[in-house]
């Protein structure tokens, strides 16, 4: 090829050549690849948090059964000791020292939460109190007669199908004796006797 030279103003240049003109090297960009690598990342802490809290919840958040012991433990807690007899309901006091007064017939319906169904609860209860003891809470159920049968119907209109499922009922005796303990002013029913209970659905 010919080689032409040119002269510009005393500067001496050479006109380049048609086959020496290539277009400037390309570049691949990496800011797609770095976006999508971010994006990644991000997705997979997040994942990862949820795991994180999925598992926690599972671990420490406390199921159904395990919050009604819990409740059932807290109110033994708060009886007094000498409240607290077995789970059968038998008078924490000596047999000899204590005497059996009957408290009432129930017959009642006792609707379920989240349900469309009712209970006809039916049953007698009897109180178990020191002998010594026997007049003063005789006073007591003649000064608070319809205030005591209200607590008994409350707790057991407030009761769920498994507290009835208790083959002592040992729950319930526990919330009307608490109640009850508050009623009188001091806890001289030491126990109850929850006979001939059944329930049916209607």
């Amino acid at each position: 090829m010919l080689r032409i030279e040119y002269w510009v103003l005393g500067t001496e240049y050479e006109r380049p050549r048609c086959g020496d003109i290539r277009p400037p090297p390309f570049h691949r960009s990496t800011n797609a690849r770095g976006g999508m690598m971010g994006k990644l990342l991000i997705a997979g802490f997040m994942g990862g948090v949820i795991v994180v809290e999925c598992l926690l919840a599972y671990l420490f958040i406390p199921s159904a059964e395990e919050v009604a012991a819990l409740a059932e433990q807290n109110m033994t807690k708060r009886l007094p000791d000498n409240l607290i007899g077995d789970e059968s309901g038998a008078p924490a006091a000596d047999d000899e020292k204590a005497v059996e007064i009957p408290l009432g017939e129930y017959n009642m319906t006792v609707g379920q939460r989240n349900a469309s169904i009712a209970l006809r609860v039916d049953f007698h209860l009897a109180g178990i109190v020191l002998s010594e003891d026997e007049t003063a809470f005789d006073n007591l159920m003649d000064r608070y007669p319809a205030r005591f049968r209200q607590i008994v119907l409350r707790e057991i209109r407030s009761a769920d199908r498994e507290d009835f499922d208790d083959p002592e009922l040992g729950l319930l005796k526990r919330r009307i004796l608490e109640k009850s303990s508050s009623l009188f002013g001091n806890p001289i029913l030491k126990s109850l006797i929850i006979d001939d209970f059944s329930y049916v659905e209607q």
